[in-house]
């Protein structure tokens, strides 16, 4: 049954475009953080100036049209075309410089969330969005407080769903890859995650998905995974809430289911087959997607072309193949 809303795709879209204006160029703040970054060392006067300026530009954010995303830790905001701020929920009273961090994932080409500043309780991240205009996955956080739970729904299924499964195949590879990145600098016990629980930390802009927040430390081994990744796009509608079924919503949710595995399938990625993600994939597969094939044999053949078919290219040929198959029954 098509959800009835009490707010049109149009309203939603006007309202969302809104929270995110554009704000020129690059601020004083910006110039002077920038002068200190070439620098990469910062004297007790260069400390107290950038103090000084941030806390001024922080007063003025509050409240403003510059808020970004919004999740449980913080709230990021736009300082200019060049660079963001990730500031504490409970608003703080004075912020202080405290460092310039050693780059540790640089490697990561979509990933937006390693800060390039610290200051006391915020941190400095480069803007997701020069142009001030990006879709988050999901039910954007800071919209869910003005939308009624059928309007949220409505937005999921009729503006998000549609307009992630038209991104391009590259732009799932491109976060793929930087998974497979990621996976590959844990050594051990000591690995590294995407915060997957919010799927507003994925984010589009132009044809392009990147990653925002913190990346975390995990003892799981290979934990960016396509399980991960197919949670993300279509099984969460924001960090509280689960996506239900809607039978207008499944042909948008296989164009992803298909996007994501490929992607995937390219860069090697673990299927993640834990009993969570066991339960994800049975969710998706069969019930979101509403395929009439077991999870269990998806998984499986998944697994068997992986093994047989060492060959990228014709293995995801294959892939392609079975897929299509699937997906038009």
């Amino acid at each position: 049954m098509k959800i009835q809303s009490h707010l049109s795709c149009n309203s939603v879209i006007s309202q969302n475009k809104k929270q995110y204006p554009s704000f020129g160029h690059k601020c004083v703040f910006s110039k002077q953080l920038d002068e200190v970054l070439i620098k990469r060392r910062v004297c007790k006067k260069d400390a107290l100036n950038l103090s000084n300026a941030f806390n001024d530009l922080v007063s003025k954010l509050f409240g403003s049209q510059r808020l970004l995303g919004a999740g449980f830790h913080g709230r990021v905001y736009k300082i200019d075309d060049k660079y963001a701020v990730k500031l504490p929920n409970l608003r703080a009273d004075l912020f202080y410089f405290e460092n310039i961090p050693k780059k540790k994932f640089g490697a990561l080409k979509t990933y937006y969330g390693e800060p390039v500043a610290n200051f006391t309780h915020a941190k400095i991240l480069k803007n997701v969005s020069s142009c001030g205009r990006h879709t988050q996955a999901g039910v954007p956080q800071n919209m869910l407080a003005s939308l009624l739970p059928d309007d949220a729904q409505a937005y999921y299924e009729n503006i998000y769903l549609p307009k992630f499964a038209a991104v391009p195949q590259r732009a799932f590879d491109a976060i793929a890859k930087d998974f497979d990145t990621l996976n590959k600098m844990g050594r051990g016990f000591n690995n590294y995650t995407f915060d997957f629980k919010n799927p507003n930390n994925f984010v589009l802009v132009g044809n392009t998905l990147r990653i925002t927040d913190e990346i975390v430390p995990t003892c799981i081994k290979n934990p960016n995974s396509i399980a991960e990744m197919l949670s993300v796009f279509l099984e969460k509608m924001n960090i509280e809430t689960f996506a239900g079924y809607s039978e207008e919503a499944v042909p948008a949710r296989r164009q992803l289911l298909k996007k994501i595995i490929l992607a995937g399938m390219k860069c090697n990625l673990d299927l993640g087959t834990c009993p969570a993600d066991k339960i994800m994939w049975n969710n998706v597969i069969e019930d979101l997607c509403n395929l009439k094939v077991s999870s269990g044999g998806v998984i499986n053949t998944l697994k068997i072309m992986r093994k047989m078919v060492p060959e990228q290219k014709l293995r995801l040929k294959l892939t392609s193949d079975y897929l299509d198959n699937i997906l038009s029954k």
